[in-house]
């Protein structure tokens, strides 16, 4: 009876060192060879997506290369066992625009060969899964971000967010010794905004969409912005722009606080 080799630390040094010639250099075929015969590259879920064979992965890298789709290594660190594999994707989408983001995978190996790829939300965790040593430097993240919106008045506020959808409600506010409230939240889901009585930022309704006088803008993700849109109108918000297709795959709309600041609520492309 045989038993699968075990790599060790240089081992798996040696295959990180080959791993990122192969990705430096574009070479699929340098690729497939690191690559198991039956290995996996997928979630915890199967998928349509998910790959169980080289051949398969093979396929898959070489669509994503004949979509446009541009990958440039950041990292490739030897664990235990496994590799953590740092790439930076860019993607062209219409009208000569590209998206651009990160992606952390852990590689692991048997006899130096890659078994199974798996990718996680954050290279904090595909470090941990990779057995890679932490850099707290890199480790680091920002736990939450909140904005906060100078406002006119806090009770007006609360009535407009109760009324652009979304679920947004009244989470808390702080009051003066007389009782005015000057400071409170808002939220919708997971999602806050602080807002603050004639402080913390500016406001200001000259200009319109090009964004000049403007308050503070800020990004909403949807999963129906015509339905929000439709919302909007029926409560009489003031809608700078209705839903319109972008040229960097999103459908889009704005509109506008009374305190003037603006809100980009955007529905992904593939949700519509």
């Amino acid at each position: 009876m045989t038993h699968a080799h075990a790599d060790t630390p240089t081992d798996t040094t040696a295959a990180a060192a080959r791993l990122r010639a192969a990705l430096e250099s574009g070479d699929l075929d340098a690729l497939g060879a690191l690559l198991d015969e039956h290995v996996r590259w997928g979630g915890e879920e199967e998928t349509p997506e998910t790959c169980h064979t080289r051949a398969a992965v093979l396929r898959r890298l070489a669509r994503r290369r004949d979509d446009g789709v541009e990958t440039s290594v950041l990292e490739v660190a030897p664990g235990d066992e496994a590799v953590l594999l740092g790439l930076r994707m860019r993607r062209p989408v219409r009208g000569g625009f590209s998206r651009e983001h990160d992606v952390y995978q852990v590689l692991r190996l048997r006899n130096q060969r890659v078994v199974d790829i798996r990718g996680y939300p954050s290279r904090r965790e595909a470090a941990a899964r990779a057995g890679v040593a932490a850099d707290e430097a890199r480790v680091m993240e920002a736990r939450a971000l909140t904005p906060i919106l100078n406002v006119s008045s806090l009770s007006a506020s609360f009535a407009w967010f109760a009324k652009l959808g979304l679920g947004w409600r009244k989470l808390w506010d702080w009051r003066a010794a007389d009782g005015t409230p000057t400071f409170g939240a808002v939220g919708s889901g997971q999602c806050e905004m602080f807002l603050c009585l004639d402080g913390q930022g500016g406001r200001g309704r000259d200009g319109g969409i090009g964004g000049g006088g403007q308050g503070v803008w800020l990004s909403i993700w949807v999963d129906n912005v015509d339905l929000i849109h439709a919302t909007c109108r029926a409560e009489g918000l003031e809608v700078l722009r209705p839903p319109q297709d972008e040229p960097w795959g999103g459908r889009e709309m704005q509109v506008r606080h009374p305190d003037g600041h603006v809100f980009r609520i955007t529905q992904a492309a593939h949700s519509h």
